[in-house]
């Protein structure tokens, strides 16, 4: 979750000391920067197992190939700065595969986490997020996002929410609940990464983030409304995308499922499906998603009012606070629409995409009308969900007596589809239990092919 509220921090920093280029990286600012922020509140490819034999092992989900990227000084792609790269990361135990072939960013990317004094041992979870940015920073953006890295810190205290942990943009803060659990476990490692994901949505695409209005005939960024635009206009804000990108990239990168603001994360899991993941990365890694969500309904022939409609309803599908607007739209219906607009009328026989609609249908509590009336007969409720999981789970040979704590849900790794769950994890942290169990999967034939107990590798604790 993310809060836009400043709050003041009173972190005790730790220290990671690494050596490194002189000169190369980002400088400790002196003093607060302007920012502009939102006011919303809001890998490799699977290693696989045979049917008899799991395997614990796993890579990174969105591995990207091998670029020639910018070295610290200017220059391009040398074999030093490679050679410096890979022995300062195995100094760190970062992984080859997590520098994703950007050795000069990586180099620039650990001296100024290194120089920033109030990270705390939350450093260590900020030196893995690397392969996010990797795959996604773009050359233009350095400047403003290594601005931010230099100034973000954490903070132990109360949250505005029972949430275990909020993202405060305007300050640069991530806040630990002070009730919540703090230590080497899997829920201290996955609230880490999302709320790290936030910090990455609002720090890497750039400072020219502006909030976009709805007029009554026109979608207009602030600084183009007119003074009588101005009086009558709403905001239009996409909390979804928000939490459920924060929730949909921790699940691509680091648990290898979904698990939280489910709806959101699956309607993303929709877009990705129908248009690849370069979309669903400029949604969420957009500073304008908004604009960019917006644009890409408007291409597929939806009004501007039932857009409005639509942003209302999915936005009280993530946080639950803001009323449904006069005509709720399903976002079922939406992802109906953009496929048939996209790939034709087939949506019936995918049966992944069956499965992505069937997520979210499980998930929504409010009961509103379909557009598509077809669907009330095609998709399964909650218990259905859970009944076709443990159909897989029989076929499968179960090391563990860890029981799933939701349904199979589908992740995409490299435009591939699994099934994917999180597990049940003892009370007393252990190390070599596995988080979630993915599973490569015959959609057609319903069929198990291979699967996986996927065990991460911990940060150090975050106190």
């Amino acid at each position: 979750m993310f809060r836009s509220q400043r709050v003041r921090s009173a972190f005790l920093a730790g220290a990671v000391v690494v050596s490194i280029l002189a000169g190369s990286g980002c400088q400790k600012s002196a003093g607060s920067k302007k920012r502009t922020a939102s006011t919303s509140k809001s890998s490799d490819p699977i290693v696989a197992s045979s049917e008899s034999e799991s395997t614990e092992t796993s890579e990174s989900s969105s591995e990207k190939p091998e670029t020639t990227d910018a070295a610290p000084g200017g220059s391009s792609g040398k074999e030093e700065f490679k050679q410096e790269a890979l022995k300062l990361a195995q100094e760190l135990g970062v992984k080859e595969d997590e520098l994703h072939g950007q050795y000069g960013l990586f180099l620039k990317y650990v001296n100024c986490i290194d120089l920033n004094t109030e990270l705390g041992t939350l450093k260590d979870y900020v030196l893995h997020l690397f392969p996010v940015v990797a795959d996604h920073l773009k050359p233009e953006d350095e400047s403003y996002f290594f601005q931010n890295l230099s100034d973000l810190r954490a903070e132990i205290g109360e949250t505005m929410s029972p949430s275990a942990a909020e993202f405060y943009p305007g300050s640069n803060l991530v806040l630990i609940n002070e009730k919540g659990e703090n230590g080497e476990s899997g829920m201290g490692y996955n609230v880490m990464y999302h709320e790290l994901m936030h910090f990455i949505d609002f720090s890497i695409g750039g400072d020219h983030r502006s909030n976009v209005y709805y007029t009554g005939t026109r979608f207009a960024y602030v600084e183009e409304l007119t003074d009588k635009e101005w009086e009558n206009c709403i905001s239009t804000e996409t909390d979804f995308i928000t939490e459920g990108g924060a929730d949909y990239y921790t699940g691509k990168y680091y648990r290898k499922t979904t698990e939280g603001y489910n709806t959101p994360a699956s309607f993303l899991s929709g877009i990705e499906w129908i248009y690849g993941e370069e979309t669903v990365d400029r949604l969420f890694f957009s500073s304008d998603s908004a604009m960019e969500f917006i644009l890409l309904l408007q291409d597929a022939g939806i009004s501007d009012q039932k857009i409005v409609d639509i942003l209302r309803t999915f936005n009280r599908a993530t946080y639950g606070s803001n009323g449904l607007p006069e005509n709720p739209v399903r976002m079922e219906d939406v992802l109906v629409d953009l496929y048939e607009n996209k790939k034709g009328s087939g949506w019936k026989e995918d049966k992944v995409f069956m499965q992505i609609l069937n997520e979210i249908h499980a998930w929504t509590i409010e009961e509103y009308p379909f557009e598509h009336e077809e669907l009330k007969g095609l998709l399964l409720d909650y218990p259905a969900m859970e009944k076709m999981s443990q159909s897989v789970l029989g076929q499968i040979d179960q090391r563990t007596p860890q029981n799933l704590i939701r349904f199979f849900k589908l992740i995409l790794l490299d435009g591939k589809p699994y099934l994917a769950a999180d597990l049940f994890t003892s009370y007393e942290f252990d190390r070599n239990e596995a988080i979630s169990l993915i599973v490569e999967y015959d959609f057609d034939q319903e069929k198990v092919i291979s699967y996986e107990y996927y065990v991460p590798e911990y940060p150090k604790w975050i106190i």
